[in-house]
């Protein structure tokens, strides 16, 4: 994040409850009123300076303390949305390289509140003979797969073990369980 960023959140930071407040979902700073089309604060360093402007905040006034409060409150926020919205997800079956082959497998994901890749394991599909399904030549008898749920719940606790502080992650299984 930019210097002139940092600065203009900390003065943000400094007049809530006057010209800013925190957001609904409590994870950042925003105007009270749109400014330049928008609560939140741009991206973009000359909008974003427009915006403070608009507002009424005097960007130049910003003291080194002001700045230190804000990035100790935005630190804190920042990890308690990073564990708190945490979740761990089972992709559904792609394919995935082992050895010289392609074969089927799921995901398992653990990804932060704020939408990144903490750590995945894959876990292979399971191979099982369908007498009922119909096979490539139209007769009975099919080899089929599904998610190794075993595996999976394996990857899961793999995944805890190894950073525990997310251990309440929320689980998001983009498989149907009960499908074959």
């Amino acid at each position: 994040m930019s210097r002139v960023i940092t600065t203009i959140q900390a003065a943000m930071f400094a007049a809530i409850g006057q010209q800013t407040k925190i957001s609904r979902n409590g994870y950042s700073i925003v105007f009270v009123e749109p400014q330049c089309g928008r609560n939140d604060l741009s991206g973009d360093e000359g909008r974003a300076a427009a915006q403070a402007l608009s507002a009424g905040l005097n960007i130049e006034t910003v003291t080194p303390e002001q700045i230190e409060a804000y990035q100790a409150w935005h630190g804190a926020i920042y990890e308690q949305r990073r564990i708190a919205e945490a979740r761990i997800q089972v992709t559904r079956p792609h394919s995935v390289e082992r050895g010289c082959e392609l074969v089927p497998a799921n995901s398992v994901r653990l990804i932060d509140g704020w939408g990144e890749l903490v750590d995945w394991r894959v876990a292979y599909m399971e191979e099982y003979h369908d007498p009922a399904a119909t096979n490539r030549i139209g007769g009975k008898g099919a080899y089929c797969r599904r998610p190794d749920y075993a595996r999976i719940d394996s990857c899961v606790t793999e995944l805890i073990a190894q950073h525990p502080q997310f251990a309440g992650a929320r689980i998001q299984d983009n498989n149907q369980r009960d499908a074959k």
